[in-house]
């Protein structure tokens, strides 16, 4: 095939629109690897100009034990401290973690996945306990104090890492007891009425017989204020391990491989677990002469020539992403026990010079591994408290563990409003907005100061 023909379908092609590539792009950026493969599959099988050569590897071959996709998928980002979930746009918004039921994850998996990657030595021993301490409905057997016992530890750690336990999938997880799990689902539903909260504990069995009215006498509120509180709980899943079971194993396909190097850690783009494109020249060759042929196979050359460059794009994007976290979070991959630092989706975007939906984008079901396991690449992002000194800011995680400071040193009887919450903090020199408080508070499992009040 002559230069000047492939030149002359490569300009052609640049005429063209870009609105519906761009598109395609976009959700070829999305995808995992097993999606990526499916798709080339397919396009393979609809242009001869294509040349597919499979994956060399699967997850199966490489891997020395199955890996639980479910352990993975259900960690979330962390929400930037100025950032309201509901002010995202919607393509902006993380996608939902896949159910228990839909993946065959065994419980105590689906809960280490979504443990904090800063989390101590300590803190994992004990959540490991408490994961280990669960009974077949997803109720805790042991007590804080028999834990903090067990562990030669402060019971009011023990107490931090049942509260913890709390703000994990499936909601419910950790109570004692019935009341207790209903308790904990309804305030991680942000429910704020108290009467709710004294059903669940006190008059399940009255509500559940329909003596409303006796509910409704012992509390001192209307009839119907109590029947409507019982509806809303009986939304709620009353076994919160009720769902997990272990039918299929699924597997993750790492998508970049992180080693350390002289003591530096360096990312190689995991080629072998994706499919390899190619132009077909040969095909090219035949249908020079034949005119019908030829205009044919410009059409489809200019889909082989834009299959191959955003395949190359896509790689070279999550490299250079992944580079980027690797810059920022040093610590944590050249240190056996180093922390991770506050990161945002913006700070990668600022630093490639991109849009953050794009760098939301190309993380999406993406995996790093490396020699402390492999992660998401959405585990890596946190959000971060603007401090008054204009520092680089505080992890959501440490606001979280003052946050759950201040409503334990609160008086009784006269709990912190969010209000009052992002005041002190702000006196203590971190900004935080009230929706942000309730955000925080919701997450570790905190009721609203109008149910604490009780």
């Amino acid at each position: 095939m002559s230069i000047g023909y492939l030149g002359q379908v490569q300009q052609q092609a640049l005429r063209q629109t870009l609105s519906t590539q761009q598109i395609q792009y976009i959700k070829l950026l999305q995808m995992n690897s097993i999606e990526l493969n499916a798709y080339l599959s397919e396009v393979h099988l609809e242009n001869p100009l294509i040349d597919l050569e499979p994956p060399t590897r699967t997850a199966e071959d490489s891997a020395p034990s199955p890996i639980d996709l479910a352990r993975w998928l259900t960690a979330r980002p962390a929400a930037s401290a100025d950032e309201d979930p509901a002010d995202r746009d919607e393509e902006e918004r993380p996608e939902r973690a896949p159910r228990p039921e839909q993946t065959g994850a065994d419980l105590p998996d689906y809960l280490r996945g979504q443990f904090d990657l800063s989390l101590t030595r300590v803190d994992l021993r004990l959540l490991e306990r408490l994961v280990g301490s669960l009974d077949a409905h997803g109720y805790l057997t042991i007590s804080p104090e028999a834990l903090a016992r067990e562990f030669g530890v402060d019971v009011g750690l023990a107490r931090e890492a049942i509260d913890y336990l709390r703000t994990l999938d499936p909601p419910g997880i950790g109570g004692y007891d019935l009341a207790d799990s209903l308790c904990i689902q309804l305030s991680r539903r942000g429910v704020a009425d108290p009467v709710a909260f004294m059903i669940a504990r006190d008059h399940l069995e009255d509500c559940a017989l329909g003596h409303f009215q006796k509910a409704a006498k012992a509390i001192g509120c209307p009839v119907s204020q109590a029947r409507a509180c019982y509806e809303l709980i009986r939304t709620l899943n009353p076994r919160p391990a009720s769902a997990f079971g272990d039918e299929t194993v699924a597997y993750i396909l790492p998508d970049v491989t992180v080693d350390l190097v002289d003591g530096e850690p360096v990312c190689t783009y995991n080629r072998q677990y994706n499919a390899s494109v190619s132009v077909n020249r040969a095909y090219l060759e035949m249908a020079q002469d034949d005119p019908q042929a030829k205009q044919y196979v410009s059409q489809k050359l200019s889909q082989a020539l834009w299959v191959v460059k955003s395949i190359e794009s896509r790689r070279i994007t999550i490299e250079r992403i992944v580079e980027s976290i690797l810059r920022r979070q040093r610590s944590f991959f050249v240190d056996p026990h180093g922390d991770l630092m506050p990161m945002r989706l913006r700070d990668i975007a600022d630093d490639l010079s991109v849009h953050e939906s794009t760098v939301s984008r190309a993380i999406n079901e993406k995996y790093l591994q490396c020699r402390r396991g492999i992660f998401p690449l959405k585990n890596f992002f946190s959000g971060a408290a603007s401090t008054g000194e204009g520092t680089a800011g505080l992890g959501s995680r440490s606001v979280k563990d003052r946050i759950r400071e201040l409503v334990a040193e609160e008086e009784p009887g006269c709990p912190l409003s969010d209000s009052a919450i992002a005041s002190l903090l702000g006196e203590e020199g971190v900004a935080l907005a009230r929706r942000t408080v309730a955000k925080y508070r919701e997450e570790l499992g905190i009721p609203s100061s109008s149910a604490r009040r009780h």
